[in-house]
C-alpha cells in the first residue's frame, strides 16, 4: 500500500480544495465513518439549555425531521448538567445515550438509542462557538482516538472558516444560498431543488440554514418572506 493511499479521505488533499458546503459535508461524512460513526451534526453552540437548536446546525448528515431527537438523545447521553453547561466546554465529552423515555418503540423512532456521542467544541478566531458531534453505534473512544478526532475536526473546522464560514458571520448570502432562496420562494421543495442543481437534499437544506441564520428569519417561510422584502430575490 501507498502512503497516498494510506491517507484517509477527510485528511487528503481533497481538503486542500474545498471550497463548498458539499465539499465539507463529504469531509465530515469521510472523517466520521473513519472514526466508525454514523451521523455527524456541525454547528453554533446556543446560548440556550440544550447544546445547540436546529437552527444552529452549519452541516449534518441527519435528516430535518430527526434533529429534534438527534438533540435530546445527545443531551441524554451526555447527562442533563453536562448538556445545559455545554456552551462552557473547553474540550470534547462524550457518553453512552439509553432508550429514550416517552417515544415510541419502533426502529425509526430510536435510531439514536444506545448511541456513542462525542461532542467536540471548536472557536473561530475572534470566539465564536462551535462544536461538532459525532454519532454512532460504537464503543466510547479513548482518550488516543479522541485526540486524533479532535485534530481532524480542528483541520477542517478551519478551512470551513476560511471558505464559508467568514462569509456567514458578515451576513452576505452566497451566489448559492441566494439561488436556493429564490426557489425556495417558486415553492420548490428541498429535493425538488436539489435535482435542479444536482445537489443533495442535505445540501440544500444547509444552504437554507445558512440564509435563515443571516437573514435573522426563525423558518424558512420567514426566510422567504425577508429575501423578498429586501430585494434579494424577486
Amino acid at each position: 500500500m501507498t502512503s497516498a493511499a494510506a491517507v484517509p479521505f477527510h485528511a487528503g488533499p481533497e481538503l486542500s480544495r474545498a471550497i463548498n458546503r458539499t465539499d465539507f459535508f463529504r469531509l465530515l461524512k469521510a472523517a466520521a465513518q473513519h472514526y466508525d460513526f454514523d451521523n455527524f451534526t456541525l454547528a453554533r453552540i446556543s446560548e440556550a439549555a440544550t447544546p445547540f437548536s436546529e437552527r444552529d446546525v452549519v452541516i449534518t448528515n441527519v435528516a430535518e425531521r430527526r434533529m429534534s431527537l438527534f438533540v435530546k438523545t445527545l443531551k441524554e447521553a451526555l447527562g442533563t448538567a453536562k448538556a445545559r453547561t455545554a456552551q462552557f466546554l473547553t474540550t470534547p465529552v462524550h457518553g453512552k445515550s439509553a432508550a429514550l423515555e416517552g417515544y415510541p418503540s419502533d426502529l425509526v423512532f430510536n435510531e439514536f438509542s444506545g448511541n456513542t456521542f462525542l461532542f467536540i467544541p471548536l472557536f473561530t478566531p475572534e470566539g465564536r462557538r462551535y462544536c461538532l458531534v459525532l454519532s454512532g453505534q460504537r464503543q466510547e473512544p479513548d482518550q488516543g482516538e479522541v485526540a486524533d478526532i479532535l485534530l481532524d475536526a480542528m483541520r477542517i473546522f478551519d478551512k470551513l472558516y476560511e471558505e464559508i464560514l467568514t462569509q456567514e458571520i458578515s451576513g452576505r448570502l452566497t451566489q448559492r444560498e441566494t439561488e436556493i432562496v429564490k426557489w425556495t420562494s417558486e415553492g420548490k421543495t428541498s429535493a425538488e431543488i436539489a435535482i435542479i442543481l444536482g445537489l443533495s437534499e442535505h445540501t440544500v437544506n444547509s444552504h437554507i440554514t445558512a440564509a435563515v441564520r443571516k437573514l435573522d428569519a426563525v423558518n424558512r417561510v420567514h426566510m422567504v418572506a425577508i429575501a423578498l422584502r429586501n430585494g434579494l430575490v424577486s
